[in-house]
């Protein structure tokens, strides 16, 4: 008797093991399935979400405009839950990476927003407060501290984990006589979103004799050795795009006669600088040619180039602009000489020696 009671215990106990194991086994089941299929959903929604980066631009030192597109299939909304982030440097140079928090109203510091919803450049009526395929959104972002003279990048998240990237750089890029140092050797600056500040210096030729042709690299009038070579640091950037560039040159063909000034002329060299002061490639030579159209007086002249566009191969590179003086045909009557007026202040932003309508991304 005893032991039929045992028997029967052990019987029970092994009916309810199996059956815990089975149900648990079924949970476990149902758990895989329904995961698997929110992440096939999931999959879905990011397959069909896509957003384009348009622009980006900086229309005040804090002050940051973007444009995306939605170019998928999936409305967006909900602005809240998307991740906003830029990577910039300051003024002097201090590097950060910042999240900012979506917010409705005024904006306050490292607080970013929706200004605009548009179709085909109209403002959307359909469906406000959210972005259907086709649309584009506008954004605005307040930076603290301020954007320095170097590219910045945006990284814009959806809550499904769709990320497009985009470059703000610089449109204009103005010679500057601040010094950087790749390879402990000194060249001046270009800075993005800085006008002349000073101190201006002149860049010139030394003096060209008579009838003299030729081609060269200027240097400052006050310090010889100092040569007219201009980097901008390419951090942050993976391609300087194809555009047509328009350099401005605020310079002066000094000694040169009426009957020859239209042979004096000045150019750029364009090329690529390593961090370690060697050059990486030689872009273009002696283009962005600008003839003078009158002598012995400070004048603006520019020239435009078609720039074919270059692949960054390491974001601790320069761009480096070397100006030039040109002497052509039968050059001048007399000595003479070629120069530009760099970084100064006291003259309009129009009339500074800069390069206007470069594209990165």
């Amino acid at each position: 008797m005893t032991t039929a009671v045992v028997c029967i215990i052990c019987i029970a106990m092994i009916v309810v093991g199996c059956m815990t194991l089975s149900q648990g086994i079924l949970t476990s089941a149902d758990t895989t399935a329904l995961s698997s299929q929110q992440l096939s959903i999931r999959e879905g929604e990011m397959m069909r979400t896509r957003l384009t980066g348009i622009s980006a631009n900086l229309s005040a030192a804090n002050t940051l405009q973007t444009v995306l597109e939605n170019s998928g299939q999936t409305k967006l909304s909900s602005f809240d839950k998307w991740d906003f982030i830029v990577q910039y440097y300051d003024a002097i140079d201090n590097y950060y990476v910042n999240w900012l928090p979506y917010h409705e109203g005024a904006l306050g510091n490292n607080q970013w927003q929706k200004t605009g919803l548009y179709f085909n450049g109209q403002p959307e009526a359909f469906e406000p407060g959210i972005t259907n395929p086709e649309e584009q959104l506008d954004i605005e972002a307040v930076l603290s501290p301020a954007a320095g003279y170097r590219a910045i990048t945006i990284t814009v998240s959806t809550p499904n984990g769709i990320a497009p990237t985009l470059v703000c750089g610089p449109p204009v890029l103005t010679a500057h006589t601040e010094t950087v140092s790749p390879g402990d050797t000194d060249f001046y600056m270009l800075k993005g979103w800085t006008p002349a500040n000073g101190p201006a210096v002149t860049e010139t030729t030394y003096g060209i004799s008579e009838n003299e042709t030729g081609r060269w690299l200027l240097h400052n009038a006050a310090d010889e050795p100092r040569n007219a070579t201009h980097l901008y640091p390419l951090s942050g950037i993976n391609k300087i795009v194809p555009a047509n560039w328009t350099v401005d040159y605020h310079g002066r063909a000094d000694g040169w006669a009426a009957g020859s000034v239209t042979n004096a002329c000045v150019s750029i060299d364009i090329s690529i600088r390593k961090a370690d002061g060697s050059i990486r490639e030689v872009l273009d030579t002696d283009v962005a040619q600008a003839v003078f159209t009158s002598s012995n007086n400070w004048i603006d002249i520019s020239a435009s180039y078609s720039f074919p566009g270059y692949t960054v191969v390491n974001d601790t590179d320069y761009l480096e602009i070397d100006f030039y003086g040109n002497s052509e045909n039968e050059g001048p009557i007399g000595t003479s000489y070629l120069s530009l007026r760099i970084d100064d202040s006291s003259l309009p932003e129009s009339s500074q020696t800069q390069i206007t309508g470069l594209g990165w991304s």
